[in-house]
């Protein structure tokens, strides 16, 4: 890679720690929460995010290339090219050459952290644990300089004092791969941007622009809606009858009101029944109103659900836009700032992995709190996806036993998000519910009806994490031959309705599903599209606009 061309280091500062480690972090709130467990032969200095990065627009480097001097043997389209790699700051034809330089707003810290690492006997990196914050890491390194014998890297997935503390006593070097892997998306994403837009300035407006991930879930969106345009809605009608169990088999009365059942005629002569239009559906209640409603068979089975995955990423956006109508640029933000309080782990991942430690912490916890009847025999184990980063933990609390209400100078939506993390982190180390399932089969002329009816057996880990929609129905104890009496029938229209357009959480789950993307990507991409104008979000969904 091509080395940034920076003055020489200022003489150092008078606060410079000297015989001390300089341990550098990417946020302030994070800087002041390590300091805390980190004794007096460390100073915590923040980089405020990413510290270099290739050319903007107008950098002093692009500036210096439009007064370069003019080679009069290059064709117009060569000039072009140069121009446009200038521009880029990375050249796609000779070994993807880049050039990084100084974020203008940096100059500042850059100056502080070099004057602070020219005393420092050892230089800590402790960038967080993906791939951005690797690179940001190996930027920190190119800029201040010095010997690589001078540095090391630190990670760790919560801000604890046992995770700061061990995280220091096992440092390790900089994973160049992952800096690679970061540098080829932003390589791929300037290349996109910088080639693609300007077929859009020429093809529809100027001002638009794509990008790699950007693009596609541009894409995803608007083939959405070609769809709902181009559905075509078809008529289709369900019978539902309303009984109760006849005279006789009810102690009174009001017993008879109770147990009333619901059900849905379902099959017609043996087959599925179908009906696409009024005239039809009149023909099969005619048949209703003209017959008895005898009970055919009656089935039950124990059926159980178990608890889902910590969360992730996508899940954790998912489950706060469901449960707390939460955006995800909102529910990132405020996840960072767990984070950074130290209250939960670190929140870009796509691992569901737990450590030994959380494991043993959580079942503790159940077991005082719920009893060990809800703790399984061994720890339940969630699988990965293909490509997950395993080395990280899902999204978890730092302490299990913080509750939410303890938790001090937090706002609510912070508290309210926690909780729901809690939540299912707890959830996920418990035993499954349990049901009774029933199904009521009930004949009427050669017309088939049903009813499904489940009740709870043992609650298991909706102790913790209740379902966001319950359908237990209980099902009065009727026997094969018994007769039901008909209080009403009850047909309804209705017309097929195309898939649904994209909330911002169904968008991240289906570029989750594709492959497109990173954890630490789907905010951004997300509120790329409705800032430029490309999609608008009306009623929790995305509308595809006209520049879109």
């Amino acid at each position: 890679m091509a080395k940034t061309t920076t003055k020489k280091s200022p003489a150092p500062a008078a606060d410079s720690p000297k015989g001390k480690s300089l341990v550098i972090v990417e946020s302030p709130a994070k800087a002041k929460t390590i300091n805390k467990y980190l004794g007096d032969d460390f100073i915590v200095r923040s980089s405020i995010g990413h510290v270099r990065d290739l050319p903007v627009s107008a950098s002093k480097s692009a500036k210096k290339a439009t007064t370069a001097k003019k080679d009069d043997s290059l064709t117009k389209e060569e000039k072009a090219q140069q121009a446009l790699v200038r521009r880029m700051g990375v050249d796609p034809e000779h070994d993807w050459a880049a050039v990084y330089e100084v974020l203008p707003n940096k100059t500042k810290v850059i100056k502080e952290l070099k004057a602070l690492a020219k005393d420092a006997d050892k230089i800590y990196l402790a960038t967080d644990m993906d791939r951005e914050g690797e690179a940001i890491a190996w930027h920190l390194k190119e800029v201040i300089g010095g010997p690589d014998s001078k540095y090391q890297r630190v990670v760790f997935n919560e801000i604890t004092k046992s995770a700061i503390q061990s995280a220091f006593k096992q440092p390790s070097k900089l994973d160049i791969d992952r800096v690679n892997a970061q540098q080829a998306r932003r390589f791929l994403d300037r290349v996109v941007g910088f080639m693609v837009s300007p077929l859009l300035w020429q093809k529809i407006a100027r001002g638009l622009s794509a990008g790699r991930v950007q693009s596609v879930a541009m894409r995803l969106v608007v083939e959405r809606e070609h769809e709902i345009r181009a559905f075509i809605p078809e008529e289709y009608w369900q019978i539902h009858a309303d009984t109760h169990i006849a005279n006789g088999k009810a102690k009174k009365t009001s017993d008879a009101e109770q147990i009333g059942i619901r059900l849905e005629a379902t099959k017609q002569g043996g087959k599925t029944l179908k009906l696409g239009n009024k005239e039809q559906t009149d023909k099969v209640l005619e048949i209703l109103k003209a017959s008895d409603f005898i009970v055919k068979e009656r089935e039950e089975k124990p059926t159980q659900s178990r608890p889902s995955a910590p969360f992730i990423t996508s899940t954790l956006q998912q489950a706060a836009s469901t449960r707390l109508g939460f955006s995800v640029k909102k529910t990132m933000i405020l996840a960072q700032r767990l984070y950074e309080a130290g209250h939960i782990t670190y929140m870009r991942t796509d691992s569901t992995f737990l450590s030994g430690d959380a494991l043993a912490a959580v079942r503790g916890h159940i077991e005082d709190s719920y009893g060990a009847k809800y703790v399984p025999e061994k720890p339940n184990f969630y699988g990965n996806k293909q490509g997950a980063q395993e080395a990280h933990e899902a999204i978890r609390p730092s302490n299990v036993n913080m509750k939410s209400t303890q938790l001090k100078g937090v706002e609510r939506d912070a508290i309210r998000l926690y909780e729901l993390i809690w939540r299912q982190f707890v959830a996920c180390q418990m035993l499954p519910a349990k049901y009774l399932s029933v199904n009521l089969f009930v004949g009427a002329d050669d017309i088939e009806l049903k009813a499904r009816g489940r009740t709870m057996v043992f609650d298991g880990y909706t102790r913790v994490m209740p379902p966001a929609k319950t359908d237990d129905t209980l099902l009065p104890d009727v026997k094969k031959g018994d007769k039901l009496n008909l209080d009403k029938l009850d047909p309804s229209q209705h017309f097929t309705k195309p898939a649904p357009r994209y909330t911002e959480a169904s968008l991240v789950k289906e570029l989750e599903k594709k492959g497109i993307g990173r954890p630490s990507t789907y905010a951004s991409i997300i509120s790329t599209i409705q800032d430029r104008g490309y999609v608008k979000l009306e009623n929790k969904r995305l509308f595809a606009e006209k520049n879109g």
